[in-house]
């Protein structure tokens, strides 16, 4: 609350009456566009109480002429609705007729009347020795927190007590004061409600003020004001009337905000990719949830993230990143242990972040640890890959060796036996080949010559490169020296074609045919 005094009060209009609200919403929409469109409706309806604990005792009387006006003007500023609670102290407290209830037109002239007389010197004895001798702060207190527990009343009150804060209780409850009792009664009483007390000092030592401000819980945003004059009473009072919209917004967006309860269930797998399993808890202001960095305490890791990643859900598991050993290299793989504390940086990713900078509510940021224990494939590449290449690679050699093996065979080598024929008739004999890499037939031929012929075909056996075509096996091709043409496979095949022919297959040149035999 002690931001919300200092922001600038031209925000909002000074009027003297309710009719200013209109004005007062438009100033606050301008101000607070985003924030006012989603909670706007609701400030609308948000009613608040306002409770004076005004002293009366004698000293206090020569503040009537400021306090009485400035009381009647705040009165006036007030939405019907709110309720208003005027306790007089001095040696002892009171609500008198009048003095209370929800402002409506009626009230506030009740109000108004009430405050122009509470200063009045008290026309017995008896009750100048109850109001105007003492000033007992622990009495006016105790009657504030009976005041302040009544049923049907609004979760957000303000209160302001007006005294010089010096304590004098009458002989009577001197030495029986209970302050730890009020302490314990706002504690336990108020829990759960948006309190703002405004203690405004008049002039004097405020000797006493402590003790009163120990009496309220921190949740209260306890506000000392120092009146050093007659001219910052009215002042401020001024300053208060002309905010009431604003310390209504204010509160009403501070009361929705609650605890987010952030933790982490971190995740790795062998790789090392980290996954964080999240819980928080989401509130009306505060909906979206943004991991902004995650750390690891050991030195010998680093963690890549893709971050920020935002969230909506209460519950839900986020890809962050992969968590790697430094240093780590393609030549050595390696499986390390990592046993280490992960730290998790959170904020909230909500487009009104200057707004509620603005209200005095900054907005939070959240760390959550876990512990992670897991042994991890460091390199590179993920365990599934680098083993796949590791296999791709033995597949290779074995059938490379394979190639090689099937290159040197006997089983594709050359056998059989050849005969030619010419319309039929055998004009060459039956001539057996045995592991042999080719063979010539025709004129001229090492191998089986071919009488009163002009053509020579080879046959020879074609062997592929065994790093680069391991797959194929050997093969038989036909490949003709001298002539113009040959049929093999049901094809006609030129001087400069070489075609793969099956083992034991039949070639025909003209009116000769090759025989091949098993």
């Amino acid at each position: 609350m002690k931001k919300l005094l200092t922001l600038p009060i031209f925000l909002l209009a000074s009027m003297l009456s309710t009719l200013a609200q209109p004005e007062s919403l438009e100033a606050l929409k301008a101000d607070y566009p985003k924030l006012m469109a989603k909670f706007g409706d609701e400030l609308n309806v948000q009613r608040a109480d306002y409770i004076f604990a005004i002293d009366v005792s004698g000293t206090m009387n020569k503040y009537r002429a400021v306090v009485v006006p400035a009381l009647e003007a705040f009165f006036r500023s007030l939405q019907e609705g709110d309720y208003v609670s005027i306790i007089k102290f001095g040696g002892e407290a009171t609500n008198e007729v009048g003095s209370a209830g929800n402002i409506n037109p009626e009230t506030t002239r009740n109000l108004i009347d009430y405050a122009g007389h509470i200063y009045d010197t008290p026309a017995t004895n008896f009750d100048k020795e109850k109001y105007y001798k003492w000033t007992d702060l622990d009495n006016m207190l105790h009657y504030l927190a009976t005041d302040m527990k009544q049923i049907g009343r609004s979760t957000l009150k303000f209160v302001f007590i007006i005294t010089d804060f010096q304590h004098e209780a009458s002989p009577a409850r001197r030495g029986k004061e209970d302050w730890a009792g009020a302490a314990r009664r706002f504690a336990t009483e108020q829990a759960g409600n948006n309190v703002y007390v405004f203690a405004l000092q008049l002039p004097g030592a405020g000797r006493d003020l402590e003790k009163v401000r120990n009496v309220f819980p921190e949740s209260f945003n306890f506000n000392h004001v120092a009146i050093t004059n007659e001219n910052a009473l009215s002042d401020w009072f001024t300053q208060r009337k002309n905010a009431i919209l604003l310390d209504k917004f204010q509160a009403l967006i501070a009361h929705k905000i609650q605890p987010a309860g952030f933790s982490i269930e971190p995740t790795l797998d062998i790789d090392g990719k980290l996954a964080l399993g999240v819980s928080w808890n989401s509130n009306p202001v505060y909906d979206c949830l943004r991991i902004d960095e995650v750390t690891t305490s050991d030195k010998d890791f680093e963690i890549h993230a893709n971050l920020p990643e935002t969230t909506k859900a209460e519950t839900t598991a986020l890809n962050v990143g992969k968590l790697s050993l430094k240093g780590v290299s393609l030549l050595k793989p390696c499986f390390r242990t990592i046993d280490t504390g992960l730290t998790a940086s959170a904020s909230f990713d909500v487009p009104y972040r200057d707004e509620l900078n603005k209200l005095g509510l900054d907005t939070p940021s959240m760390q959550a640890s876990a512990k992670v224990h897991k042994a991890l494939f460091c390199y590179p590449l993920p365990l599934w890959l680098f083993c796949l290449i590791i296999a791709l690679i033995i597949l290779y050699i074995i059938l490379v060796i394979r190639a090689f093996s099937r290159n040197a065979s006997d089983f594709y080598r050359i056998g059989g036996k050849f005969e030619v024929t010419n319309d039929g008739e055998s004009v060459t004999e039956r001539k057996a080949a045995k592991n042999a890499d080719s063979v010539d037939i025709g004129v001229g031929a090492a191998f089986l010559t071919v009488p009163d012929c002009n053509w020579a075909v080879t046959i020879s056996v074609r062997r592929h490169n065994p790093f680069l075509l391991f797959f194929k096996a050997p093969a038989y091709v036909v490949r003709m020296t001298k002539g113009s043409g040959f049929k093999a496979n049901g094809n006609k095949w030129g001087v400069h074609q070489t075609p793969v022919v099956p083992r034991y297959t039949k070639i025909t040149i003209g009116a000769y045919r090759i025989k091949w035999i098993q």
